[in-house]
């Protein structure tokens, strides 16, 4: 009887032991996997690479624009805004996707005006900074919808797998794909 009730015991310590550890795994390995989605954008990584060369450009054309402009014309000072916001290390990536958007906006505005101007028309080499910059800075980007499926993608991991469900349940939870997450 006391062996036989030694051994329940541990048989039921092992099963409590084994869920422990189970329970444990899928949150921190959940927790990790969410915050591997968060960083997908943030500085430094893959995808925001492109974003903060756009950054750089934006800068550029903000100094040449107030070359013709002041520097207190708002499409300048959405460029500059725009480039800082993007450059910041602790800027989320709602606060970075909409610098981006503002940068089309602005580079869109600036190609339309600038050309216009006799001290651009006086300047070949602004005229080309100006053409080859705005071209490029008003073509909008996939930083957000890039950062988006990979929001949803870690989503529909953690939804459709057992682990998953299971993290849920001890708290891990899905990114507001609209809210931004980070």
């Amino acid at each position: 009887m006391k062996d036989s009730l030694s051994t329940f015991f541990c048989i039921l310590l092992t099963i409590a032991l084994v869920a422990g550890a189970v329970c444990i795994g899928a949150v921190r390995g959940w927790h990790g996997e969410q915050v591997a989605a968060l960083e997908a954008v943030s500085v430094g990584s893959d995808l925001s690479e492109p974003l903060h060369n756009r950054g750089m450009d934006a800068a550029n054309l903000a100094v040449v624009a107030s070359r013709h402009l002041t520097a207190k014309d708002p499409d300048v000072v959405l460029l500059q805004q725009s480039y800082f916001t993007i450059c910041k290390t602790n800027s989320s990536a709602i606060e970075r996707a909409q610098a981006d958007a503002h940068i089309s906006i602005a580079a869109a505005s600036l190609a339309e005006r600038l050309p216009q101007l006799a001290s651009v028309q006086a300047s070949q080499r602004d005229q080309a900074y100006i053409t080859a910059l705005t071209r490029t800075l008003s073509q909008p980007t996939t930083f957000a919808e890039d950062y988006a499926t990979a929001l949803e993608d870690y989503n529909t991991r953690l939804n459709s797998s057992l682990t998953g469900k299971l993290a849920m349940l001890l708290g891990v939870e899905p990114i507001p794909v609209t809210a931004g997450g980070n």
